[in-house]
């Protein structure tokens, strides 16, 4: 984290995930780049991270370069892909809800005097579990030299 605030810096990548931010900002980090991530303590078990902006990769202008040319050495131009693998894993975690949401509306609604709309609505609840959201960042990176 930066001390105090630097005029000269920059944004070199506006990031979805963070933990892509924070693997890019490791990368950069090793590579001998100063890098401060912008929002890493807001994705806790809330994503109000993409409210700010997303995850913000700050640099030196003066390193601006050479971050770029380690971020295209490393991650290339068309690196990143979604994951089915996670996709297939928050399904599961969001059905798994619905259905415990579902069976306890369905008790509400049998053993008290729960409203039917209430008892069928109940399984919408597992929309609101939180997960990694997937998406391809945004980089701002120096042309390249021809």
């Amino acid at each position: 984290m930066t001390e105090a605030y630097d005029p000269d810096a920059m944004v070199v990548a506006a990031l979805v995930s963070r933990t892509e931010a924070l693997v890019v900002a490791s990368m950069l980090r090793a590579g001998g780049i100063y890098v401060d991530v912008g929002a890493e303590a807001h994705a806790g078990v809330q994503i109000n991270s993409l409210v700010l902006g997303g995850h913000r990769l700050w640099i030196p202008a003066s390193q601006h370069t050479a971050a770029s040319e380690l971020i295209l050495e490393v991650l290339g131009e068309d690196e990143w892909g979604f994951s089915k693998g996670l996709q297939k894993a928050v399904l599961r975690l969001a059905g798994f809800w619905a259905l415990a949401y579902g069976f306890i509306g369905w008790i509400g609604w049998m053993y008290s005097d729960l409203p039917i709309p209430f008892a069928l609505l109940s399984p919408l609840s597992a929309l609101t579990t939180p997960v990694n959201p997937q998406g391809r960042g945004d980089y701002y990176l120096v042309a390249a030299r021809d």
